[in-house]
């Protein structure tokens, strides 16, 4: 079985779906059913979460040991790889924070394309391939993580291509019946993985990074993806032998999937004692959390494969206040990377906003800057915004513009600025001045992809540097009456709205 990108140890929906004690009752029932039951974490558990902000994945990994029922055992059946965001704290200073995290482990930690930096990461818990006997049979493992995050610990990462020409080949030669890739990248270099001459090609890849779920077979092989936060797991049945079969599973941990009852009492206590630690540090009441800020009319949409994919009120909602508070700087529009947005769950209709709503759905800073750009990069922009369309973090939410997205073609058109200020700015004829997190321009990101923009393109204003948690905070204050945002087709998708 198999989960990837997870990251609050409760789930969503107020515990409703996903969470690790729905994890462990699926493994739990698994073993009962199964001589063999391996248990796989494509990565991205770490960070970023509200819970993570405070202890630096501490829960998390006191979590994840508790996978196997037995906390303070080492669980050879558990193996883990790295995902992008394991090394949010990616500056040498953090080694000791790491490793520490590393030695609590009790579980395997696979990096086959990683090469650390001397005196920094190193952990008896740490592997580069792995044989693990199962009964008769023996089952090889390496790992792929995509070098989207590089820190400063890491000297280099191999690329998928040479990472499976070594470890295929040498874990055959080892003995392995089954070769399994576990890795964290998109799902093109997964298929293009399966496209490898058979002799370097592994038998099934159980995957992470899309947030997702993805089924995919190339050349009669297996990618399996999961949903990310636990909403759903991969089972999948292997047959080895003259009849070799894989026969994979989506299964959903939603409410109607008990929780294993230990682990649900033990993660509600890590939240709860977290929550009173974000409030005791600020001198707050210990319900600071709870404090409600306004109430929502109308659904807000922030689901991860609706916010990442789709216009959604909640995105409509942040990318017009911030395009409201950059209008004295005559910005024409805002572009918001939907992964700086990441409460992954939609708040009903009636319910009211806390404090708590803003801390999960803004767990990185997310300052703002204005930056302008030549006319023409628009197009390459959008273009990037709906690439690789599965719910990925680079999607856009906008304010200020308005285009038709043909998801089947891969295509946007119809470009307009809707604004008032399109025809009256100097700078209207020939640019554009857009406001965009800093994250999406930084000299030390991989900008989302967006690499035709960058920090010199900043233009001075006084509104640089505003974070969207603040205000959407001071929104919410101001609107006792609650808000009723809905969608106005400002991206018009073919697939399911009437675009003309």
């Amino acid at each position: 079985m198999s989960i990837n990108d997870v990251y609050r140890i409760a789930g969503i929906d107020n515990g409703d779906t996903g969470g690790l004690a729905r994890v462990r009752a699926l493994r739990q029932q698994l073993e009962q059913r199964y001589d063999h039951v391996l248990f796989l974490h494509a990565g991205d558990f770490l960070h970023p979460s509200f819970i993570s902000k405070q202890d630096d994945g501490v829960a998390m990994i006191q979590t994840l040991n508790r996978m196997d029922g037995a906390a303070g055992e080492f669980d050879p059946h558990m193996v883990v790889t790295w995902g992008n965001h394991e090394f949010d704290k990616g500056r040498m200073r953090h080694v000791d924070l790491m490793n520490g995290l590393l030695d609590q482990s009790e579980f395997i930690w696979l990096g086959s394309n990683i090469q650390w930096q001397a005196n920094s990461l190193r952990s008896e818990r740490m592997s580069r391939s792995l044989l693990l006997p199962f009964g008769d049979l023996t089952v090889g493992l390496f790992s792929h993580t995509t070098d989207i995050a590089h820190p400063e610990y890491i000297e280099s990462f191999g690329d998928f291509q040479s990472t499976a020409e070594l470890y295929v080949p040498q874990l055959r030669a080892q003995g392995a019946d089954l070769v399994i890739g576990l890795t964290h990248q998109w799902l093109p270099d997964d298929l293009a993985m399966m496209r490898l001459p058979e002799v370097v090609r592994p038998d099934v890849i159980f995957g992470g990074h899309e947030h997702y779920v993805q089924t995919e077979q190339m050349g009669g092989r297996w990618i399996l993806k999961a949903d990310a936060d636990a909403a759903s797991a991969i089972v999948a049945e292997i047959t080895i032998g003259d009849d070799f079969q894989v026969t994979p599973q989506v299964v959903a941990l939603d409410k109607s999937f008990t929780p294993d009852p230990t682990v649900l009492t033990f993660t509600q206590a890590l939240s709860d004692a977290n929550d009173l630690r974000y409030c005791q540090e600020r001198q707050m009441a210990p319900d600071c959390l709870a404090e409600v800020l306004s109430f929502t009319h109308r659904k807000l949409m922030a689901e991860e494969t609706e916010i990442r994919r789709f216009e959604t009120n909640l995105g409509n909602l942040l990318a017009d206040m911030v395009n409201g508070h950059f209008q004295a700087c005559q910005a024409d529009v805002v572009l918001l990377n939907s992964g700086s947005i990441r409460l992954n769950q939609n708040i009903p209709a009636g319910s009211n906003l806390t404090v708590k709503h803003l801390e999960e759905m803004f767990p990185y800073p997310s300052d703002l800057r204005l930056i302008e750009f030549d006319r023409s990069l628009l197009p390459q922009i959008l273009a990037h915004s709906i690439s690789s369309w599965t719910a990925n973090g680079h999607w856009l939410q906008v304010s200020g513009l308005a285009f038709i997205h043909d998801p089947e073609q891969g295509t946007v058109g119809h470009i307009h600025l809707t604004g008032e200020h399109d025809a009256e700015h100097e700078h209207s004829q020939g640019s554009i001045r857009a406001v965009v997190p800093h994250y999406l321009i930084s000299a030390h990101t991989d900008h989302d992809g967006y690499t035709m923009i960058d920090e010199s393109m900043q233009v001075a204003c006084e509104a640089n540097g505003a974070e969207i948690k603040d205000l959407f905070k001071t929104l919410l204050q101001a609107s006792p009456e609650g808000i009723d945002e809905q969608r106005d087709f400002r991206i018009c998708n073919t697939m399911r709205d009437p675009c003309r």
